[in-house]
């Protein structure tokens, strides 16, 4: 149990400090651009809701955790934890933004590929840490 939770509670902050890098350091003005007044801002600087987003950062790691690393062979190490977490990123990213982009009318198509592309890298990314952590962890 508590080997579970601690493979938990470190995949969410690799993933948290991975993503918020991108978005806050890395990516903010192509995101600003992108989603223009459908984002909520501070001023001039995107302004989410944090307990929404708690609640994101809080599920995509669970995913990877119950979905993603389970599929890992053993044997293929690091580049099957690599496609599984990327195949993850990629299905849920690319639910999620090529919905918006069937249902919203500004939702930009620049944004959802850029966004699918990311999900999954950065899932692919997390999965083969979480690989390691969990032999590591053992």
């Amino acid at each position: 149990m508590w080997h579970a939770v601690k493979l938990y509670v470190l995949t969410t902050v690799i993933f948290l400090v991975l993503d918020l890098t991108y978005l806050g350091l890395l990516m903010p003005n192509f995101y600003k651009a992108q989603l223009g007044n459908l984002a909520r801002r501070s001023g001039d600087a995107l302004a989410p809701l944090w307990w929404a987003a708690l609640i994101v950062y809080l599920l995509i790691p669970l995913g990877i955790i119950l979905f993603a690393l389970p599929r890992v062979n053993p044997h293929g190490g690091l580049l099957s934890a690599l496609l599984w977490g990327f195949l993850y990123g990629v299905t849920l990213y690319g639910v999620y933004d090529f919905t918006n982009l069937s249902t919203l009318a500004r939702w930009p198509v620049p944004l959802s590929f850029a966004d699918t592309a990311w999900g999954g890298f950065l899932c692919a990314v997390v999965n083969a840490f979480a690989f390691q952590l969990d032999r590591w962890l053992a």
